[in-house]
């Protein structure tokens, strides 16, 4: 029990170990705060493709809007079929 024990304990050193040794300690952009703004810059080069969309790129659809129906229909003609009924008395 107690090997088992230590193999895990050695086993989760090295995996804590290794992900500190290969954490890269810059970060992909930077920060600025001024009053209640705040401005965010990246680093990278890496800029999106800003070409127009071809046929074989892929789209975005959005599914459209399901029509509501009500369930229950508001009665229309209820004053003229409350007069049929009195006159019926």
């Amino acid at each position: 029990m107690s090997k088992k024990l230590a193999a895990a304990a050695l086993a989760a050193m090295c995996v804590f170990c290794t992900n500190i040794a290969l954490a890269d300690g810059t970060s992909g952009y930077d920060e600025k705060q001024t009053g209640k703004d705040q401005t965010i810059e990246f680093k990278d080069a890496d800029v999106l493709d800003a070409r127009a969309m071809g046929e074989g790129d892929m789209r975005i659809r959005v599914m459209p809007q399901p029509k509501r129906v009500v369930l229950l229909r508001p009665r229309t003609q209820f004053v003229t079929e409350l007069l049929k009924s009195v006159e019926a008395l």
